[in-house]
């Protein structure tokens, strides 16, 4: 007698959701129906289509250390087993914090990043930088030359390839999510989930709602749901399960961003430890940078550049680092509504500052000039957990509320939270999704991910 058939239901399209379905599916044995349900008509439009895209290991808190490696080598195996290195620009990085004359005491661009982490201490630990492959052009202070001359700057390396990679997110969405369609997951774009009634056998029915018009609402039934919204999760969970009392704690942190062309960085930057035996990064061809830098007199931000891959190795450069807070950006209802809150002058300042870090140098002592071909410009919201870590794990029925304390409908499980870490811990939260729905101990250690919950009459936030 066969098993019932599993019907998932995860609602979120960005790379979280992607990932969770990339993983759910893999397996062809299984009797399951996959549905990524977004509320957005277009997916990728916040943080999944437009974040810096870079990876490491390590500059985690200790509590996320086991997960954030083990996703770390997750994102290597994948991209050698399905080309990524071609089809969303994969590699490895070097990562340099830039002073500049006027940064405030020793502030760091990375600090924000490493605060509380494991990495505190992160310079120090790898002390040779990147070596230039034969050919390749380099300021005269041993930079790459993609980067501007600056004056009484100070460059310290904070970690290189075997630590830190780099990839286009966007790119890599898309080969998840084709991936996904091919093996006959559903999207519904455009859609909310306004309600949910169980059944009392061990699924429930979701009310389905356009997003985008006033047709009538559809209906889904589902075995397990999966809350993967990212920035909007906590309205989803308030809207689905009024009287929960799970304790999520997250902030919606606005970032601008911009993706440029520069005429100092047209050719891939060679790995010069391409094809050594033993070598972790021996299969890459390139490798890719990573600038962080304090605040200073020609900027108040920390901005952070990363001189990356698209894709078919395409270079192109990512600033971003003028963040936004809830008070000051409030979270749109639709990640597609992202682009309509862009302040001119935001961008304009970001785009300033893009040009002082790798503009043309200007001649006997000029500005430098603005000699940047733009190829986007993004705005996205990233879950900023106040705990420091991400929620991955399953809501117990007593914590749903009354209607659902019976554990009779589906079982409810909740991802998000990741912060400035998403891209870098999706396929690890895909991968423990995947092993604690299919009811397996999860492959890495996840107790510090855990759901928390409020006492009750406590706050929801």
């Amino acid at each position: 007698m066969s098993q019932p058939k599993e019907n998932i239901v995860i609602l979120g399209g960005g790379i979280i959701g992607l990932s969770i379905a990339y993983y759910l599916s893999q397996d062809p044995n299984s009797n399951r129906s996959i549905h990524i349900i977004d509320s957005a008509p277009t997916l990728l439009e916040s943080a999944s289509g437009y974040a810096g895209g870079f990876l490491t290991r390590d500059w985690f808190d200790p509590r996320l250390a086991p997960f954030g490696e083990f996703s770390f080598k997750l994102h290597r195996e994948l991209a050698e087993s399905s080309d990524g290195h071609r089809r969303w620009g994969y590699c490895g990085s070097h990562v340099y914090s830039l002073t500049l004359n006027g940064a405030p005491g020793a502030a760091r661009g990375e600090d924000w990043l490493l605060e509380g982490t494991s990495r505190a201490q992160a310079v120090g630990r790898k002390t040779v930088g990147h070596v230039s492959a034969p050919g390749e052009s380099v300021n005269s202070d041993g930079t790459p030359s993609w980067i501007t001359p600056q004056e009484e700057a100070t460059w310290e390396v904070v970690a290189g390839t075997e630590d830190c990679g780099q990839l286009d997110p966007r790119k890599l969405c898309e080969h998840l999510l084709s991936e996904c369609q091919e093996r006959g997951v559903e999207i519904v774009p455009s859609t909310r989930a306004t309600a949910n009634k169980q059944r009392h056998d061990q699924s429930s029915v979701l009310t389905l709602q356009s997003s985008v018009d006033d047709k009538a609402p559809s209906f889904i039934r589902c075995t397990n749901l999966i809350i993967a919204a990212g920035c909007w999760t906590p309205r989803v969970l308030d809207t689905l399960f009024p009287g929960h009392r799970v304790k999520l704690e997250i902030d919606a942190l606005a970032g601008y961003s911009i993706v440029y062309k520069t005429p100092r960085y047209t050719k891939p930057f060679r790995n010069i430890a391409h094809g050594e035996k033993g070598k972790f990064n021996a299969r890459d061809k390139y490798v890719s940078y990573a600038i962080y830098c304090p605040s200073t007199k020609h900027w108040t931000y920390s901005p952070e550049a990363f001189a990356r891959l698209s894709e078919n190795e395409k270079p192109e450069i990512w600033v971003g680092g003028l963040n936004r807070d809830q008070t000051q950006l409030p979270l749109p209802e639709l990640a597609t509504d992202c682009k309509k809150l862009m302040k001119s002058e935001d961008l304009a300042n970001l785009r300033q500052t893009a040009v002082h870090m790798t503009g043309l140098p200007g001649l006997g002592g000029n500005p430098t000039e603005d000699d940047l071909e733009i190829l986007r410009e993004g705005l996205c919201f990233r879950p900023v957990s106040k705990s420091g870590v991400p929620t991955v794990g399953r809501i117990a029925p007593m914590d749903l509320g009354a209607d659902f304390r019976s554990g009779l409908g589906a079982k409810v499980w909740i991802a998000s939270g990741h912060g400035p870490w998403g891209i870098s811990m999706a396929l690890g939260t895909g991968v423990v999704i995947n092993d604690l729905i299919s009811e397996r101990e999860p492959s890495v250690d996840i107790s510090a991910l855990q759901v928390q919950t409020r006492a009750p009459g406590g706050s929801k936030m």
